[in-house]
């Protein structure tokens, strides 16, 4: 059973198809990168989840039960976390999360712990402090302690770093670690260098299709193949329009002062170092180095668009 299920999932605006047949699979307990560049239709999926806007053909499913949309009953599973999340400046977090426990309906007696246990679990110890002085990563963690409040299974969480600084950033992923396991987590992002650290499986969307979803895991067996660095004291363009020549294209690409090569293929990167030091380029360079994630996500979606 999934936490989170989409069949066909689409999404029409006039002329324009912002979602087309997305198939989304959360598994329960996980942390799940929806990853894609801004306009890719990731804040139209999240919302579609939540019911703020209705879909245009296909299925969700919360939970192994489909959502009706605007039932209330389904939405007191998920804690949400808006990319830019509003408060009341006037008050300070503690008079904030207890506004969000009377929302929610939680005994007035269980109140006080239950405030002191979500503002602790996020680092936020001044309780004092307006919120209309918080930083932008203050902001970001209270938005998380509210959405813990009502104790959902589910959290789901639009761009949640996208405008936060280095240690803002850091606060929100170790929060993200901290409820791993515990929660299923479906987080949008275009931060594919976070994704690498938290996430258990990704969905990477473009132009409104799923162009690959896939653990962590088989995405780094069957994507992260390894490639061959050569750097050398010529110029890499010099070096790269050589290699061209050589009709050998196919397995090397210019990248920042040397030339990466993919060690599959027709010919190997030892192949392309022979070339270069018989046709008398000086090598300065020559190491193994591993694609990553923005490896992956620029070579899938090349390939959908070519």
């Amino acid at each position: 059973m999934y936490a989170i299920e989409t069949t066909k999932l689409c999404k029409q605006y006039d002329r324009k198809r912002a979602l087309d047949n997305v198939d989304i699979h959360v598994k329960k307990g996980d942390v799940y990168g929806f990853i894609g560049r801004n306009g890719a239709g990731k804040t139209t999926t999240i919302n579609i989840l939540l019911s703020l806007i209705h879909k245009s053909e296909g299925n969700v499913k919360i939970n192994d039960k489909e959502v009706v949309f605007n039932d209330q009953h389904y939405k007191r599973t998920i804690g949400f976390v808006p990319d830019v999340p509003v408060f009341p400046n006037y008050m300070n977090a503690k008079e904030y999360i207890t506004y969000t426990c009377d929302m929610f309906d939680i005994p007035r007696e269980a109140i006080p712990q239950k405030v002191q246990e979500v503002l602790q679990f996020v680092d936020l110890h001044d309780h004092k402090k307006r919120i209309g002085a918080y930083s932008r990563g203050m902001k970001q963690r209270l938005a998380i302690a509210q959405a813990l409040v009502h104790d959902p299974e589910i959290i789901i969480m639009d761009e949640p770093t996208s405008a936060l600084d280095p240690i803002g950033r850091k606060d929100v992923m170790n929060i993200i670690l901290k409820l791993k396991g515990t929660k299923t987590i479906f987080y949008s992002t275009h931060i594919l260098e976070d994704v690498e650290k938290v996430c258990d499986h990704i969905g990477l969307i473009d132009n409104g299709t799923l162009l690959l979803e896939d653990s962590i895991e088989n995405i780094q067996k069957n994507y992260y193949q390894n490639q061959m660095l050569i750097t050398t004291k010529e110029d890499s363009t010099t070096v790269f329009e050589f290699l061209e020549q050589q009709s050998i294209q196919n397995t090397i690409e210019k990248h920042k002062n040397g030339i990466i090569c993919e060690t599959n293929g027709a010919q190997t990167a030892q192949d392309v170092l022979k070339v270069l030091v018989d046709n008398g380029f000086t090598i300065q360079e020559f190491k193994r180095v591993n694609a990553t994630l923005e490896d992956v996500f620029i070579k899938v979606t090349n390939e959908k668009t070519t």
